[in-house]
């Protein structure tokens, strides 16, 4: 009987069958499997769980017929964040960031993370590193970011004052308040009293003022001169009545009072005075 050369198709399918024998050969009954977690996990991952036959996790862990199921690792952030103080280390840190504070809490010293690059606040982040399958130890990878980058820090001067996270302007009563922010000027608030045209607006060492006004300067209105405009802007009824009339409502039909009401509330009414004397 002569042998026929399998095509490159069939040969696949021959291999496909040997597989799927040695597999069925190698299988277990699925009702008998147990699990169990393995002591220490395959490298690089967070836990291997073991299904088997067997009755106890050792004799699980080297059942060769034995189902191993890897569960990876968490690859976003493995630990908290940190706020990491850094400065410049001193003895065996000497030449080196050192990190002298998490958290705001003093620790011993330790040298930084090589992604932190200068002195300051850092917060630290530690990732995940799974293996790279060699047998050497896992990495924790680090990402810094220097909090200094983040926020703009301003301190007082030049009449301004900062104190918990307050700002205040302290306004000189000779010169009022500048701040210079360079030399050209082209950083620079001035608030400056103009004394010719001021009104009777005036800075003083508790802040800025409106003088109340007097015959011969400007300034605000008194309490006193409020209550005198008031007076003096009397409403047509108001000034009906200082001669007797009655205007307020309807007043009776061919009344005096009727006739003062429609002359005071005519619009062409004559605005103009003429001196007798």
């Amino acid at each position: 009987m002569s042998k026929k050369t399998l095509a490159p198709s069939e040969l696949k399918l021959k291999k496909v069958a040997k597989l799927a024998k040695k597999y069925t050969d190698l299988a277990v009954n699925g009702a008998e499997l147990k699990k169990y977690e393995k002591a220490e996990a395959n490298s690089g991952y967070l836990k291997t769980i073991i299904l088997s036959s067997a009755a106890t996790a050792t004799a699980a862990a080297a059942d060769p017929k034995r189902i191993e199921i890897d569960i990876p690792k968490d690859f976003l952030v493995k630990s908290g964040s940190k706020l990491l103080t850094v400065e410049a280390g001193t003895g065996t840190l000497d030449g080196k960031l050192a990190v002298v504070k998490e958290n705001g809490t003093a620790v011993t010293p330790y040298e930084a993370p090589a992604t932190i690059t200068s002195a300051g606040l850092w917060i630290d982040l530690i990732i995940n590193t799974k293996s790279d399958g060699s047998g050497s130890a896992e990495t924790d990878t680090h990402v810094s970011i220097p909090v200094n980058e983040l926020i703009d820090t301003y301190t007082g001067g030049n009449g301004v004052d900062i104190t918990n996270r307050v700002v205040s302007l302290d306004l000189d009563a000779n010169g009022g308040l500048q701040l210079t922010g360079s030399t050209d000027g082209s950083k620079k608030l001035a608030i400056k009293i103009d004394s010719t045209n001021a009104n009777g607006l005036a800075l003083t060492p508790d802040g800025l003022k409106l003088n109340t006004a007097t015959p011969s300067a400007a300034g605000a209105m008194s309490a006193a001169d409020k209550v005198n405009v008031d007076q003096a802007l009397l409403t047509d009824a108001e000034m009906a009545s200082w001669f007797g009339y009655d205007i307020t409502g309807t007043p009776a039909e061919g009344s005096d009072d009727e006739a003062v009401k429609n002359m005071l509330e005519a619009s062409g009414i004559d605005d103009s005075i003429t001196d007798e004397a």
